[in-house]
């Protein structure tokens, strides 16, 4: 194995990436990823302007390399990708070398997105521009969209685009996985910073279910005291926690606690701090609830 070699193609697979899904690259990125010198970036960027002569295009007055609309030179995989740019993981060119314990991981349903239309999304945030996009609504079906993309969230088992939808002039999550096409646009106006569901942050109090056997296993299973546990979330992400968490969120914890091993202490609290009435359950188990979050 040519170890040189493998580091090298490591470093063009990350000027690849960031190219595709950010829009941009420099030589200060390699430099900071890599711990490698300025002139041997500039080495390696020309190299890659060789090998992919279609993805770059140089800024004189940014001093960096834009994406120019070119196919990329590796293959992407959409799942790692966002994981990276949203600092959960590092991003690697593959995985053939690593060391593995004999595993298992559930078989996955949802349908794989584009490479090409996530990071049309995701230039979009990085650039603040528009989008217009097909997208697939439970509640209208297919239809046109308009919208700002300003972050991606997971909600612990897919991925979601937070946007401002510009005809209904709110932020809501888009499931990616709806989108069938996404067309970027002109310069936007809109910014995370003015989502007050993105920046408003509360505290969620959780204990083991009032109504289990043994809450010393949950609390074991949990790492956490019988006072509980608090996390704090973003307003727009409770409804995500608590429904990934099965966590009972009824006045009185009339949720079935072999089900619901978690009991939210705190609900009339969040209510008050803005959280949507529609995120918690009611004691009567009839009740119908809509889903507001990935409309």
């Amino acid at each position: 194995m040519d170890t040189q070699r493998d580091i090298q193609r490591e470093r063009l697979f990350y000027i690849d990436f960031l190219a595709f899904f950010c829009g941009q690259v420099a030589r200060k990125d390699l430099v900071a990823r890599f711990g490698i010198s300025e002139p041997a970036a500039t080495k390696d960027l020309s190299l890659y302007a060789e090998t992919a002569p279609t993805m770059l295009e140089y800024d004189l007055r940014q001093r960096c390399y834009r994406y120019a609309g070119g196919t990329p030179h590796f293959e992407h995989d959409v799942g790692q990708a966002l994981f990276s740019l949203s600092g959960e993981r590092a991003i690697a060119l593959d995985f053939e070398h690593a060391k593995r314990l004999p595993s298992s991981v559930q078989l996955s349903i949802k349908r794989q997105t584009p490479a090409g239309l996530v990071a049309t999304l995701t230039r979009a945030i990085y650039q603040q521009r528009e989008v217009s996009a097909k997208y697939f609504s439970l509640k209208r079906g297919a239809g046109e969209r308009r919208l700002s993309p300003t972050a991606v969230v997971h909600d612990g088992l897919r991925w979601h685009v937070r946007c401002f939808d510009h005809n209904e002039e709110r932020f809501k999550d888009y499931n990616l996985a709806r989108f069938q096409e996404v067309v970027e646009g002109e310069r936007s106006s809109v910014s995370a910073a003015q989502d007050p569901e993105w920046n408003a942050e509360v505290d969620v109090r959780l204990i083991a279910h009032p109504r289990s056997t043994h809450p010393e296993t949950i609390q074991w299973d949990y790492d956490m005291g019988a006072e509980g546990m608090v996390a704090r979330l973003r307003v727009c992400l409770v409804s995500y926690f608590l429904r990934h968490w099965h966590i009972d969120t009824t006045p009185n914890a009339t949720k079935d606690p072999k089900e619901f091993q978690l009991f939210l202490k705190n609900r009339e609290e969040l209510l008050n701090s803005g959280v949507s009435s529609w995120v918690f359950d009611d004691d009567s188990e009839s009740k119908n609830k809509v889903d507001n979050t990935a409309i």
